[in-house]
C-alpha cells in the first residue's frame, strides 16, 4: 500500500504542487481545503489516490473529522500548510476577534491536529510545518502573521522535544516568496496597510516569485528523502545553497 501524505490547504498554490508531487513520488494523498471544487477536480486528475476533505481547519471540530476521513489508514507524513495573511494593517487598528480567528488557523490547527493524529504516528511519522521569514524578521503591517509564524516555530521545537523518544519528527520549511493566491491578497493590500507592498508588486511584474512546483520539490525532498537531521535539526530554507543541490537532484 502507498504511504499516506496529509495535505492542508492542498486545493491551490503550494498545497497542491505538493499534493501532486507527492502522488508522482508514490504517495496517496489526503486532500484538505476550505473549497470543495479544488479538491475535487485535483482527485479526479488521480483517479483512486486522492481523498478529498473540505473543511476549514481551525474550526475546533476539525481534528475529529480528519481522523474520522482517515478510516483505518494511518498517515505516514503530515504537511501543515493551510494559514492566512489577514488581518493585515497597522496593529494600533487590530480587532481582536480578527486576531483570535487567525491564531486559530495559523498556529491552533497545526496544534490540534497533530495532537488528535498522535494515536495514529508510527514511528518514523514526519510532520512538517511551512514556516515565513516573516517567523524571524518583523514586517509592519503583518504584526499577526509574524506573531503566528513565529510561535509556530517555537511549536515545531516543542513537539520535537516531546515526540523525538517517539522517532516521530516535525520539521519546519521556508518556501520563499512564492507565485500563490496569497501572494494575489499582499499585491492588494494598500500602503498604509503594508508599508513594503510595492516591493511584493515589483517581484511579481520582475517574474522573481518562485514557482510553486519548485517548492513542491523542496518539500517533498524534505518529507521523503532528507534524513533526520536535515528533515528537523533546524529549519529548512528553500534559498540554502546547501542544500539546493539535494533537492533539485
Amino acid at each position: 500500500m502507498n504511504p499516506l501524505a496529509l495535505v492542508t490547504g492542498a486545493g491551490t498554490g503550494i498545497g497542491r504542487a505538493l499534493a501532486l508531487r507527492l502522488i508522482a513520488r508514490g504517495c496517496d494523498v489526503l486532500a484538505l481545503g476550505r473549497r470543495a471544487a479544488p479538491l475535487e477536480s485535483l482527485a479526479a486528475e488521480h483517479p483512486g489516490r486522492v481523498t478529498t476533505l473540505a473543511l476549514d481547519v481551525s474550526g475546533r471540530e476539525a481534528p475529529a473529522r480528519i481522523v474520522a476521513a482517515l478510516g483505518e489508514r494511518t498517515p505516514r507524513f503530515v504537511v501543515h500548510n493551510a494559514a492566512t495573511l489577514e488581518p493585515a494593517g497597522p496593529l494600533e487598528n487590530l480587532d481582536r476577534g480578527a486576531f483570535a480567528a487567525h491564531l486559530e488557523t495559523n498556529l491552533a490547527a497545526p496544534l490540534f491536529v497533530t495532537q488528535a493524529l498522535l494515536p495514529r504516528l508510527e514511528a518514523g511519522a514526519r510532520v512538517l510545518h511551512i514556516s515565513s521569514g516573516a517567523a524571524h524578521r518583523a514586517l509592519a503591517g503583518w504584526g499577526p502573521y509574524c506573531m503566528s509564524k513565529a510561535a509556530l516555530h517555537m511549536l515545531t521545537q516543542c513537539w520535537n522535544a516531546e515526540l523525538g523518544p517517539r522517532n516521530v519528527l516535525v520539521g519546519s520549511a521556508r518556501p520563499g516568496v512564492v507565485d500563490t493566491p496569497m501572494q494575489e491578497t499582499i499585491r492588494g493590500l494598500t500602503s498604509e496597510d503594508f508599508p513594503d507592498v510595492e516591493a511584493f508588486r515589483r517581484m511579481k511584474r520582475e517574474g522573481a516569485l518562485l514557482p510553486p512546483e519548485d517548492v513542491a520539490r523542496f518539500l517533498a525532498w524534505m518529507l521523503l528523502d532528507a534524513n533526520a537531521e536535515q528533515f528537523a535539526g533546524a529549519e529548512r530554507d528553500i534559498r540554502d545553497a546547501d542544500i539546493e543541490p539535494l533537492w533539485r537532484a
